[in-house]
């Protein structure tokens, strides 16, 4: 049974400042390939990691021209949301965003929180998802990367799940799970998303974990400008998997498409202002404060009422809801 997993595709009509070229179109040709790849590996099912879009809210006219791309997947497109894909941080707020709308459509099928079994001829996965939720790498959270309940009919084990999951002994500057912190899944192989640059596939005591990275680049940071986009390919025989990473050819090279001009000018009196603004900016784009976690900080230490954070949490997310306009 084969797999393809991409994640991180942040469709959005706009450009990055950070992009030179048409970014909205460069994400419909990727897409588009993707779709390709798919059909000629013959896939069982497509998967995707989260941050499908940039924003929840994202238009109309850009809707117009992704519905018919998804609709061409032969293979049915299973999903995670991520924080792009939901207001406030909330994936309460999905039925109110184009993530949600697809999913009732059926264009795309979202397995947040789910657990369900793909069967052909010879093989019987279990496919599970964990979307992004405010704080998910805290350590009160950490469950959510694991799969605490196996099938006892499923040959093998895919858990997807959108957080910062690294590989080794990192020092990061943002809440992030290590490997080591979720050995005790039961997931043969665990598929992330979130952290743009990705990690290479990484086998710890017989289980699999493995993040290709975004498919599109939206910083300038160094690391951005020499990352090749990819997706993997997940072929699944009984209790084993093989998994095969595929560049995009797409995807230019990023010397063509980013906008390093910003960053340069820092390079003598601002040299140290830029390097720190570049090692935030790998992780994508999101706020440099984070009220969620401060949030979660205040409530911890005050012990308050978990029904009052959820109000709040609620609160901020109808806020930025109706600042979108919709």
């Amino acid at each position: 049974m084969k797999f393809l997993y991409f994640t991180d595709s942040h469709i959005r009509g706009t450009n990055p400042k950070s992009r030179t070229d048409s970014f909205f179109h460069t994400v419909k040709i990727k897409l588009q390939e993707i779709q390709s790849i798919a059909a000629e590996e013959k896939v069982h099912s497509v998967l995707h990691g989260g941050d499908l879009f940039d924003r929840p809210d994202v238009s109309i006219s850009v809707m117009n021209e992704i519905i018919p791309i998804l609709k061409s997947f032969q293979a049915p497109i299973y999903a995670i949301s991520g924080n792009h894909d939901i207001y406030g941080h909330n994936p309460i707020t999905l039925p109110r965003t184009m993530m949600g709308l697809l999913d009732t459509l059926g264009i795309i099928h979202l397995i947040n929180n789910q657990r369900l079994l793909l069967k052909d001829e010879e093989t019987t996965v279990q496919l599970s998802g964990s979307p992004y939720i405010y704080g998910i790498d805290r350590e009160e959270n950490r469950a959510l990367y694991v799969l605490d309940e196996r099938d006892p009919s499923a040959d093998y084990a895919i858990h997807l799940v959108h957080g910062f999951l690294m590989s080794g002994n990192v020092k990061a500057m943002f809440s992030n799970t290590l490997i080591d912190d979720i050995l005790d899944t039961k997931a043969d192989l665990t598929l992330s998303g979130h952290l743009h640059d990705g990690f290479p596939t990484t086998e710890v005591e017989g289980k699999v974990f493995a993040n290709p990275g975004a498919i599109v680049r939206i910083s300038n940071s160094m690391t951005e400008l020499k990352r090749r986009p990819k997706i993997l390919l997940i072929d699944v025989k009984k209790n084993n998997a093989t998994i095969t990473e595929r560049y995009l050819k797409s995807a230019r090279p990023g010397s063509e498409v980013l906008d390093r001009t910003e960053i340069e000018m820092h390079k003598f009196k601002r040299r140290e202002l830029a390097e720190f603004k570049e090692s935030i900016d790998r992780t994508g784009n999101y706020d440099r404060i984070n009220f969620f976690d401060l949030l979660a900080d205040i409530s911890a230490n005050e012990k308050l009422d978990p029904a009052i954070k959820e109000e709040a949490m609620a609160r901020i997310a109808q806020v930025q809801e109706r600042r979108s306009g919709i």
